[in-house]
């Protein structure tokens, strides 16, 4: 009895932790320090587990029939515009020019992430924390600039065991075509995500919205594998990319 009504006292403190972080889906309440912290926290564990009534069946596919995407070409049929947030600079001289993609690099479609901001209307002061939120990073990460970049669906992957780009969702369970190498990859990361640094990686093919009190579906997330190619299209900081 003592143990249940430890872990109900638990429950009931993470519930409002969450909510405090923020009332809605758009601006983030004012919170403390360790407010955040907890509530980071918490995502990461939640999203340790993920079960079959987290999936989401309204994820972008990347398909030439889904009209919000963005071709440099016929589409479905040339380089889709993506975009990652990142801390490096090292894109910034790169504009216009095609780029080797040296390590895996998290990303979401042009314009989701821009959509989020005018549905929201959200102050440049709530900026930062807000989308780090919505993306599933910690607290005061450090991300600075607003990369976009055209890429081939080729060189596109859901992080998940169903990584198919082509459908609204993914499934709990590996392909039977997911290789060894993939699998292998897969299996290191979800070791790495969930401990001390981690991050509440989903495996669902979304981000995990840890500033929305009423679902931690974030937005659709791809990767780009090593060794693919992109063509860098822009490069903004933070606030001029809203503007």
């Amino acid at each position: 009895m003592k143990a249940r009504v430890l872990n109900y006292f638990l429950i009931l403190a993470l519930c409002i932790t969450a909510t405090l972080v923020t009332s809605c889906s758009g601006q983030p309440a004012v919170t403390s320090e360790a407010s955040l912290q907890a509530a980071y926290r918490h995502a990461i564990e939640d999203a340790r587990l993920a079960e079959p009534d987290e999936i989401s069946t309204n994820l972008v596919a990347i398909t030439g029939y889904y009209k919000d995407l963005i071709w440099d070409g016929k589409p479905g049929q040339s380089r889709v515009l993506v975009v990652t947030w990142t801390s490096w600079d090292g894109y910034n001289s790169e504009v216009g020019e095609s780029v080797n993609i040296t390590r895996a690099v998290w990303v979401t479609v042009v314009p989701e992430v821009k959509d989020f901001i005018e549905k929201n209307h959200l102050s440049d002061g709530a900026l930062v924390l807000r989308m780090e939120q919505l993306l599933g990073l910690p607290p005061h990460n450090g991300k600075q600039w607003f990369v976009e970049m055209w890429v081939s669906p080729d060189d596109l992957f859901r992080p998940s065991p169903d990584p198919e780009i082509t459908d609204h969702e993914a499934e709990l369970d590996f392909r039977w075509d997911a290789g060894a190498e993939y699998r292998q990859w897969f299996k290191n990361l979800q070791t790495e995500s969930y401990g001390e640094n981690g991050y509440p990686w989903t495996r669902l093919g979304y981000t995990y919205d840890w500033g929305n009190s009423s679902s931690e579906v974030g937005l659709s997330e791809f990767v780009i594998g090593a060794g693919a190619s992109a063509i860098i299209h822009s490069v903004a900081n933070t606030r001029d990319y809203f503007k």
